[in-house]
């Protein structure tokens, strides 16, 4: 199983029944819906990727070996801001996502409900016709 990539992997791919890469490998043929939800999926991973970046360099600029100073907690402060930035744009990235999945899922939802909820034709018509027959039997 591959690593996920964001938090919303897995809703991802519930809600379109397919696997990331399956998605992807389809893109191409996707309709307007599919192809804005998979380009915002791809830009909370490049967000993604961007925080873990930012919190390798704070770590890197945290752990150097020379004394603490103001020019030492400034590099330290700034790094900070960085990595805020990223998380703050990764955050902005996950909640557009979310809205075109909730749409997603509440649409795949509603087909359900109509599907449960609406009788078949077919069936009410076999039964009319059977109970026709019956009544004209007695």
């Amino acid at each position: 199983m591959a690593t996920a990539l964001t938090r919303l992997d897995s809703r991802l791919e519930a809600a379109f029944g397919d696997t990331i890469p399956a998605l992807y490998a389809a893109e191409a043929r996707a309709d307007a819906a599919t192809a804005r939800t998979l380009k915002a999926h791809r830009d909370l991973v490049k967000a993604e990727s961007d925080v873990a970046f930012q919190r390798v360099r704070l770590l890197i600029v945290a752990d150097r070996q020379q004394r603490v100073d103001d020019a030492h907690l400034d590099a330290i402060d700034e790094q900070l801001e960085r990595l805020e930035d990223a998380a703050d744009l990764r955050d902005e990235r996950e909640g557009e996502l979310a809205q075109l999945l909730q749409v997603r899922e509440a649409v795949a939802q509603a087909m359900r409900t109509r599907t449960d909820a609406a009788p078949d034709p077919l069936t009410a018509a076999a039964r009319a016709a059977v109970q026709e027959v019956l009544r004209r039997r007695h």
